[in-house]
């Protein structure tokens, strides 16, 4: 495990509205290929589509200090909130939040994703942020996916998510139905508010920029 970047990052996401899709899709990709080409300020982009519906978006930005107050990202964030009012029935608002733990076995760029969404009452958030460090430490051991984030919503206390890259398809049924998911229901579930949910991701754009993961 390394110790995560202390840059601010920000993670969204969206559901499409029946029919869009495509265009939902299309747009997002674009918006960020778009303004991180833009911004020299941008460390990291990710865009990631749920894989079996194909209808919800997570996308993940990690910018440099400067880049918080920029021409750039003020549009960025505009035509987002435009796509989102045109394409999509749902989508958070653009979340601060904070990557408290990054495990990463390889460099490359890999087909396949994964992502967790957990929510816990406030006063537990940071029990709950050392325990599923440790999980998700665990579960990287014994699957060995390329690279996983964890990260806890700063704008809503309580909220944290889980993104991995894997080489390999992401069988969630397999682990929701193994004793290391049993293992890990025990050690979280009863602080948890709600179940966890899971999701296979397909990677639609991924930049990090040279030398953004060093040190």
């Amino acid at each position: 495990m390394s110790g995560p970047r202390a840059m601010p990052a920000f993670l969204r996401r969206w559901v499409a509205l029946d029919g869009h899709e495509a265009e939902l899709r299309q747009e997002l990709s674009f918006i960020h290929q778009t303004y991180t080409r833009k911004s020299p300020h941008v460390m990291e982009s990710l865009m990631y589509r749920e894989h079996f519906l194909g209808s919800e978006f997570i996308g993940l930005v990690v910018y440099a200090d400067a880049g918080l107050a920029t021409t750039e990202r003020r549009q960025a964030l505009a035509r987002l909130d435009e796509v989102a009012a045109a394409h999509a029935r749902f989508s958070t608002p653009s979340l601060r939040v904070e990557l408290i733990a990054e495990f990463v076995t390889s460099p490359h760029a890999t087909p396949y994703g994964v992502a967790g969404l957990l929510t816990c009452q406030p006063a537990f958030a940071a029990e709950v942020a050392g325990r599923l460090k440790g999980l998700v430490a665990e579960l990287v051991e014994r699957l060995r996916p390329a690279r996983m984030l964890v990260g806890e919503v700063v704008d809503k206390p309580g909220q944290f998510f889980v993104l991995g890259d894997s080489s390999y398809p992401v069988d969630l049924d397999r682990y929701l139905q193994s004793s290391l998911h049993r293992q890990h229901l025990v050690a979280l579930e009863s602080l948890l508010v709600a179940p966890t949910r899971w999701f296979a991701l397909d990677p639609v754009w991924r930049y990090v920029k040279a030398g953004a993961r060093e040190g």
